[in-house]
């Protein structure tokens, strides 16, 4: 029997095509929202106790997307051209889902693998509990058994109980997502009606 060749060409593992992820930069009123988005595994830089110049040049020199609330300050980015993002919303996790929109991200998920340090942003890299020992309780030594260590400050991660509760941050970011794109479907259904019914040829017909 004939092989029959498939017209899509298998990718070189070597050259495997990585899905986009943005890196951001968080201003300095912006700390819980930089940690979640680095336990979620975005690169985020996080900011404090400088001027807004420098965190724009930061934004700038590292081709990053500029977090903040504050209005005057994204009145800069935006005409510095720097990328930016005005963040408005009161809660937390409404601001995390249209920062991650606005970069067409429509899902998260939380995995350990991919996490990054929320205390400095660094990559988490799995250790066994010996090499961990010295900087985690014994209780959680002899209860778990998958740990992490931050390749930059060194602090260490385990899988516990708490795990449950990033996979529920990460639910409640997706249908804070899965709501707004709802609502824009609907703002722009709305929208299409408004025009069609302004249209001439939906004008009724008044006899003089």
């Amino acid at each position: 029997m004939r092989a029959e060749h498939s017209p899509v060409r298998n990718v070189d593992p070597k050259h495997k095509v990585e899905p986009y992820l943005p890196s951001f930069l968080a201003d300095a009123m912006l700390g819980d929202i930089a940690r979640k988005l680095r336990i979620l595994g975005y690169d985020t830089a996080y900011i404090k106790d400088t001027s807004d110049s420098c965190v724009l040049q930061a934004a700038l020199k590292e081709k990053r997307i500029l977090l903040t609330r504050d209005k005057e300050l994204f009145k800069r980015v935006v005409k510095g051209g720097v990328q930016g993002i005005l963040l408005e919303k009161q809660d937390e996790t409404d601001n995390i889902a249209y920062a991650l929109t606005k970069n067409k991200i429509y899902c998260v998920s939380f995995d350990a693998r991919t996490a990054r340090c929320s205390l400095c942003n660094g990559i988490l890299e799995p250790r066994s509990s010996t090499k961990v020992k010295r900087r985690l309780p014994r209780n959680v030594l002899t209860t778990y058994n998958k740990f992490f260590q931050c390749s930059n400050c060194g602090k260490a991660y385990w899988e516990g109980s708490h795990i449950s509760r990033l996979h529920m941050l990460a639910q409640r970011i997706n249908n804070k997502i899965k709501k707004s794109s709802n609502e824009s479907t609907a703002d722009l259904i709305r929208d299409h009606d408004n025009k069609r019914l302004k249209s001439p040829e939906h004008e009724q017909y008044n006899p003089k």
